[in-house]
């Protein structure tokens, strides 16, 4: 080989490096990496010791804050107390002395209307009424439903106002078994009276038609009844169009001795009968520590019981024991007979449908009774803790036509009948329709092949040939969707959904018709919820003692305004318009009358105790809740609260609203044209058992967090969290509400339960 070049050699010597050189660069990077780590030491240091710092003057001023806290808790929660018992009492004063003077007027009134509260009168009444047959005339029976009708409304109203204490269990028991034999007694009237205008058919009857045919009413029911005097095979049907109620007969029944009476009342005598119309209630089990404690008492409370010979010991013993034999004997006898209220407990909602509120055992409420659930019977059957009445009842009869006079030259020959109203079953069973609707087709008479196969095939679907009705829905009732038809079983006392088919509805016209084989009481039903859960909801305040509540519910937005003791609906104005509620707008009525009208009108924005098993809601404590709810109302006058998109997040045991100071009337929908200032007006408050604070985020932020504001103080309750946010005009406006304004906004603000279902 030939020798390398020094040149080369050269070259290769300078890039390889010495081992000194090695050592030397391992040693800058190890001193470099040493350095680094010490900075990140150091700076790991003074950032731990700020963190800790900063911990430690947040501790600080927590503490402060707590102790200032705990310092003020006591005096703003006696504070609050006394405002609310004098607002209680002052309230309480009020009705009685109200109640009192309706006592006293109507002890006083000398029109000849009985008492219903008194037995004697009321029974003397209803007797009278049953046995007085001159006044059964249609005319007399309507002017002397208006009475009935005044005494059954009177009663009510009694059992809604009166307090527990002044009215007993037995009382209330003998007021509504009054009101149903008042209901029964305005049935009876309306079926004699009927038996008389049907004895009268042939007098009566159209002069066109032949037939019988009559509309009589009155503002709380109309009667409309139709004879079929002619027997005509061609009938198909007939309308009553005052009314815009349409009945289409088969073949059947045109060709036989009936009538088909229709009565549309505004009032539902029926739902308050089935078992489903209250919430299921059982009583609490009574737990070994209470039984003890009782045991207990009654030792402290009794102690010469412990000073008893034995003799009158054992008498006692002895009575007990034959009253405990005899109790078991009606046990053993009656063991089979169990009421709904005896019946085992159901579960009354599921895990995943609501968050179940743990309140401490000092906050349970003093309720001896919890909510069951019903056991469903069938599909048919209407759960009406799910579904109400909407728009009265619609008694559609089938009745037997009795026989009619007969002119014999100059003789008039009349059958004797009876004067008890006959109803004729449909369908009559294994005779078909029996001798009364017997009948056949006439020679040569053909059908439509559609219309043959279509009536072939209600047939099928409801073992029968089915009557075909349409009718003209109430005008001052809202449906937010399309009614179901139910009837009422009254056997089982219950509505049910089966026995119709075909069933369509106009929504232009309101025209609802449908196929039925089903006669007796009819009912349109909608979903009691339909409107829950709420979208938002807002309470502002327009002046002192007066406020304007918005609600903006699934399908309706509402807006109530408040003023002193009386409430008013609207509808928001940038809301669409319903007609149908325009004869309940502007009516100044007590939260009570507004609430029950606005579930007549088809507006129910009140849910009730078990609805949380339908609505799918994030429950609250009901302790904090209605506490909230006096609060609200005690700063209506000058302070806004609003929705708060983060109270879902809060869970059961603190609810989040916004609230601020606004002592001047700014609607809601008005435009703002600063709305960034709009934004900065709202505060976010948190309230638990514990405390009320203000947040630090605002309803815009992307993330929730409970830290409380800069500057902000805890306080025990909401209201004192309200004094801190307001102005001394605010505060002073504040002290002068009048109770009754605060009562009525507290009644709808806790009948919405908005802070739950929103």
């Amino acid at each position: 080989m030939p020798p390398k070049s020094p040149a080369k050699s050269a070259k290769g010597k300078k890039g390889k490096l010495s081992k000194a050189e090695k050592e030397r660069l391992k040693k800058e990077e190890l001193e470099l990496k040493a350095k680094e780590e010490e900075d990140a030491r150091l700076k790991a240091e003074q950032e731990e010791k700020e963190r800790l710092e900063r911990e430690k003057l947040e501790r600080e001023e927590r503490l402060r804050i707590e102790a200032a806290e705990s310092q003020r808790h006591a005096t703003e929660v006696s504070e609050l107390f006394s405002i609310l018992e004098g607002n209680e009492i002052a309230l309480a004063n009020i009705h009685d002395e109200r109640r009192a003077k309706a006592k006293w007027e109507r002890y006083m009134l000398c029109d000849g209307t009985p008492d219903p509260t008194i037995a004697a009168e009321v029974n003397t009444y209803i007797n009278l009424s049953y046995e007085a047959t001159d006044t059964n005339a249609i005319e007399s029976v309507i002017a002397d439903s208006k009475q009935t009708l005044a005494l059954t409304s009177e009663l009510e109203f009694l059992l809604d106002d009166t307090p527990e204490k002044e009215l007993s269990e037995s009382q209330a028991a003998r007021y509504r078994e009054t009101i149903n034999e008042l209901q029964n007694l305005l049935s009876s009237k309306i079926d004699a009276a009927t038996v008389l205008l049907l004895k009268a058919a042939s007098s009566l009857a159209d002069t066109e038609s032949g037939n019988l045919q009559l509309v009589k009413g009155s503002p709380d029911f109309t009667v409309m009844l139709w004879g079929n005097l002619t027997k005509n095979p061609r009938f198909k049907s007939f309308e009553f169009e005052e009314e815009k109620f349409i009945f289409e007969l088969p073949k059947q029944l045109a060709l036989s001795d009936i009538a088909i009476r229709v009565v549309r009342t505004q009032y539902d005598h029926y739902s308050h009968l089935c078992r489903t119309f209250h919430a299921k209630k059982k009583k609490k089990p009574v737990t070994v520590m209470e039984t003890v404690a009782q045991e207990m008492e009654d030792k402290e409370d009794k102690p010469e019981e412990a000073d008893k010979t034995e003799e009158e010991q054992g008498q006692i013993n002895s009575e007990e024991k034959q009253e405990g034999d005899v109790e078991k004997a009606e046990d053993e006898d009656g063991g089979n007979v169990e009421t709904d209220e005896q019946k085992p407990p159901t579960p009354s909602k599921t895990p995943q449908q609501t968050q179940p509120v743990q309140a401490d055992a000092e906050e349970v409420e003093d309720e001896d009774e919890v909510e069951e659930e019903y056991d469903q019977e069938d599909e048919d059957t209407v759960d009406l803790r799910a579904y109400q009445v909407l728009g009265g009842v619609i008694h559609l009869d089938l009745l037997s036509l009795p026989p009619q006079p007969k002119q014999v030259k100059s003789w008039v020959m009349t059958q004797v009948s009876g004067n008890e109203l006959k109803r004729v079953a449909y369908p009559a069973g294994d005779n078909r329709l029996g001798q009364t609707l017997s009948g056949t087709m006439t020679m040569g008479q053909t059908l439509d092949p559609k219309a043959l196969a279509s009536a072939a095939a209600a047939t099928e679907a409801l073992g029968a040939p089915p009557v075909g009705i349409s009718f003209r829905l109430r005008d001052d009732v809202l449906y937010s969707e399309e009614p179901q038809m139910a009837y009422w079983c009254p056997d089982r006392k219950q509505w049910r959904l089966d026995g119709f088919i075909d069933i369509k509805f106009n929504e232009e016209t309101r025209i609802l018709s449908f196929k039925t084989i089903n006669f007796g009481p009819l009912a349109c039903l909608q979903d009691k919820h339909i409107n829950m859960p709420f979208q938002s909801w807002e309470l502002r305040p327009v002046a002192e003692n007066h406020a304007r509540f918005t609600v903006m519910a699934a399908i309706i937005e509402a807006e109530i305004e408040i003023k002193g003791s009386l409430c008013c609906f609207r509808q928001t104005p940038d809301s669409e318009t319903k007609p149908e509620l325009s004869d309940l707008k502007e009516k100044w009525m007590t939260p009570k009358q507004l609430i029950q009208a606005m579930k007549t009108a088809g507006v129910n924005l009140f849910p009730e105790n078990d609805s949380k098993k339908y609505v799918s809601i994030v429950e609250k404590n009901t302790v904090i809740e209605d506490a909230i709810y006096q609060q609200m109302a005690l700063a209506a006058s000058h302070f806004a609260f609003a929705w708060s998109k983060w109270n879902s997040d809060a869970g059961a045991e603190k609810v989040i609203l916004q609230g601020t100071q606004k002592l001047l009337d700014e609607a809601p929908h008005d435009n703002v044209e600063d709305e960034e200032k709009k934004k900065d007006e709202w505060s976010l408050l948190m309230v638990s058992k514990q405390r009320t604070m203000k947040l630090r985020i605002t309803e815009y932020d992307e993330e929730f967090s409970e830290d409380y504001a800069d500057g902000a103080q805890f306080h025990a309750d909401l209201y004192h969290m309200v004094c801190e946010l307001s102005t001394e005009e605010g505060m002073e406006r504040m002290r002068s509400t009048d109770f009754r304004f605060v009562d009525a906004v507290h009644q709808l603000l806790s009948a919405t339960r908005l802070l739950t279902y929103s």
